[in-house]
This record gives C-alpha cells, sequence and structure tokens, in this order.
C-alpha cells in the first residue's frame, strides 16, 4: 500500500499547480517588464527606446527557443532543480539590473539573462507537470496553465506601471526580483520531482499505476534536443 506523505491526498496535485501557475504568472509579468520601463529609462539614462526595445527583443526570442532545451534539462537533471535555477536566473538579473550603467547591461540583464530564466518557466513546464501530476482532468489543468500567462499581464502591466510612473524603472525591477525569490522557498517546499518521490500516484489514477517514463537521453542534451527539434520540423504538425 501506498503511503500517502504529503496532505490532501491526490489533490495535492492542485498544490503543486498552484506553485506553478504563480512562477508562469511571474515569468509573464517579466516579460511585460519592460514595456513600461521604456520611458523611465530613456529619462534615467538617455539611452534610446531602440535600445529597450532590443533588450525587449533579445528575452522574448530567448523566452520562446529556451523551451525545448529546458525540457531536455528537466529530464536530464530534475524538473526541481531547472526550475530553482530559472528562478535564481530570472531574480539575480532583475536584482543585478539595479546597477547597470551602459546599455550592454540592459541587454545582458533584461535580454539575455531574463529572457533564458523565464523561457524554462514557460509553456513546456506547465506541460511537463500536467504530464507527470494528472492522469485525468489534463486538459482542465493544461487550460490553466496556458491562461497563466494571460493573467500575468493582467495582474502585473498595472501593478508594474503604477511603479514606474511613481519611482522610475527602479521599483518595477525590485518588485519582480523579490516576487520571483519569494517563489524559490514555495517551489523547494512544495514540489516534489514526481508524485512517486511523496510515495503518491497521479491525480485519478489507482494505487497501482506505473507512470511512463521517458527513455533516458543518450550523448549531450544540448545536440539531442537540436535533432529533435530537426526531425519535428520536418512535420506538418510541428508549423501548425
Amino acid at each position: 500500500m501506498i503511503v500517502q506523505s504529503r496532505p490532501f491526498g491526490q489533490r495535492y496535485a492542485f498544490v503543486v499547480v498552484a506553485v506553478i501557475f504563480l512562477c508562469l504568472l511571474i515569468a509573464a509579468g517579466l516579460r511585460s517588464a519592460p514595456a513600461v520601463m521604456m520611458l523611465p529609462l530613456e529619462e534615467s539614462f538617455g539611452w534610446r527606446r531602440d535600445v529597450v526595445s532590443l533588450a525587449a527583443a533579445i528575452g522574448i526570442f530567448l523566452y520562446g527557443l529556451t523551451g525545448p532545451f529546458a525540457a531536455a534539462l528537466m529530464e536530464r537533471i530534475g524538473l526541481r532543480r531547472t526550475l530553482l535555477a530559472s528562478l535564481v536566473l530570472m531574480s539575480g538579473s532583475t536584482a543585478l539590473s539595479l546597477l547597470m550603467t551602459e546599455p550592454w547591461h540592459l541587454l545582458l540583464t533584461w535580454g539575455v539573462f531574463s529572457g533564458v530564466g523565464s523561457g524554462a518557466v514557460a509553456t513546456v513546464l506547465g506541460a511537463t507537470i500536467v504530464n507527470r501530476w494528472f492522469k485525468t482532468n489534463r486538459g482542465l489543468v493544461m487550460g490553466l496553465m496556458s491562461a497563466s500567462a494571460a493573467t500575468g499581464l493582467l495582474v502585473f502591466l498595472p501593478l508594474l506601471a503604477a511603479l514606474a510612473q511613481s519611482g522610475g524603472w527602479k521599483p518595477v525591477a525590485i518588485a519582480i526580483a523579490v516576487a520571483t525569490a519569494c517563489l524559490l522557498p514555495l517551489v523547494w517546499l512544495l514540489v516534489p520531482e514526481r508524485p512517486a518521490s511523496i510515495g503518491m500516484v497521479r491525480y485519478g489514477a489507482e494505487a497501482d499505476d506505473v507512470p511512463p517514463v521517458p527513455p533516458a537521453s543518450q550523448g549531450n542534451f544540448l545536440t539531442h534536443t537540436l535533432s529533435t527539434l530537426r526531425r519535428a520540423a520536418g512535420t506538418r504538425v510541428f508549423w501548425y
């Protein structure tokens, strides 16, 4: 018999979903921040708006590009480690931007670092959580995960805009850095690697359920991910 070591039984899966939803929501808020920081940065440093736009574009590009590699990294070193590392990168990059004095500092912190960090906390994370923690209600939960991006924009944009209007760009960076850092203990304490890690089974599964385990990737995970993307790009489903 499987021993339940967490409260709520199988419904503990929804606790995990709630924490991941917050991670996705704040990642979406981070990606929207450059829009409200553009004018304050221009006033503080005299930088042209195309510099801020370039940082935002780099961040969005890496946000989309990082997903497949993050998925491979989750299978290689674990979901929790990947998620914690991405949150540290998001919080650290926004906090580090408080010290920036040159345009390339903006491109590095709000472009490269935050783009990679938030890209690992994206749709691929939600899909991985749903597959690991749910046997039923997957469509419902995946819909909730997908709604986190729009929710992040609705929640964060007005708040960040108010901060930028009253105090400039630094309160925006501080708010995102603190909010992201607050997620670290939640993920560490409340998000196990898999249900089996705490003696549980997936939501909606029987006690003897054995979830499918993906085959271990061989060789370098970067080349493995690139080869998988190349094969996927050769199918019609990938483009539609």
